[in-house]
């Protein structure tokens, strides 16, 4: 039976943004899509419906802690008018949630394969 890969090399592939089972890399459709499957080892990459639904709150947490939060204290300190701020807000939101897209995907597959390595040397199992 394969050894799944230890929490050390998943938490680094995840941070490369490499497949968690082999360790290349090549996920990526484009910007905002996966593929099916690695390219490399087939690991598949398509989980259950709303998986993937998960980036969409780190996306909102970090919209709201990166960007609003201070927009709001320099509106209420009144460094910038209400309407600026609300304008800001939104482009600045939409840019961010924009540009950390995959980031958000790898740390959710990451976490997933974390706490679940041994899918990994199952998925090697079913391989062979």
């Amino acid at each position: 039976m394969p050894q799944p890969p230890s929490s050390g090399e998943i938490l680094s592939r995840g941070l490369t943004g490499s497949c968690p089972k082999c360790g290349q890399r090549g996920l990526f459709r484009n910007w905002f899509l996966l593929k099916d499957a690695c390219p490399h080892c087939g690991l598949s990459l398509g989980k259950e419906d709303g998986f993937y639904l998960g980036t969409t709150s780190i996306g909102y947490v970090a919209a709201i802690i990166i960007v609003l939060i201070p927009i709001c204290f320099l509106v209420v300190a009144d460094v910038i008018g209400v309407w600026t701020g609300v304008a800001i807000g939104i482009a600045g939101s939409l840019v961010l949630v924009a540009a950390l897209y995959p980031a958000m995907l790898m740390a959710l597959i990451t976490v997933y394969y974390f706490f679940r390595p041994q899918e990994l040397a199952d998925s090697a199992e079913n391989d062979a």
